[in-house]
């Protein structure tokens, strides 16, 4: 009975033990998370994101940058292969609205939603394709 009890309380330690360790997948996004945050982003999460998004899958996560390109109010979201104008609706009727999707073609189809401000730029990705993905994010929006 004594071994009974002593291996129990070895299996419970053990089992709590593994909880403290960081899977795989969390020192992935962990790390992931660092460098975005090196490059100039800023991450939260769609649960707690006070900016309203078109799509409400909470497998996504919202990064935002400095705004440094000439788009300074709008809100686009992804729909198959093109970007689709959610608000302002008057930009839609302005001459610069055909060059600026064109623009926005370029940027990669992991981006889902991206909204424009004065200050920073928002979008919506899925962060389980990497860093490289991100850079590749950051260097297409640095060209709008």
């Amino acid at each position: 009975m004594e071994y009974f009890v002593i291996i129990l309380v070895v299996v419970f330690f053990i089992g709590s033990a593994s909880f403290i360790i960081p899977s795989k997948k969390t020192r992935q996004l962990a790390q992931l998370r660092l460098d975005a945050a090196k490059l100039g982003f800023k991450i939260s999460s769609l649960t707690y994101s006070n900016i309203s998004f078109k799509s409400s899958d909470l497998n996504l996560a919202s990064y935002q940058i400095k705004n440094t390109s000439i788009i300074k109010e709008a809100h686009f979201y992804r729909d198959k292969d093109q970007f689709i104008l959610y608000s302002p609706s008057r930009l839609k009727y302005s001459s610069d609205y055909k060059v600026t999707l064109e623009k926005l073609k370029k940027l990669p189809e992991s981006i889902i939603e991206i909204i424009f401000s004065n200050a920073v730029i928002v979008f919506l990705w899925d962060e389980n394709l990497g860093i490289e993905e991100l850079e590749r994010i950051n260097s297409n929006l640095k060209i709008l």
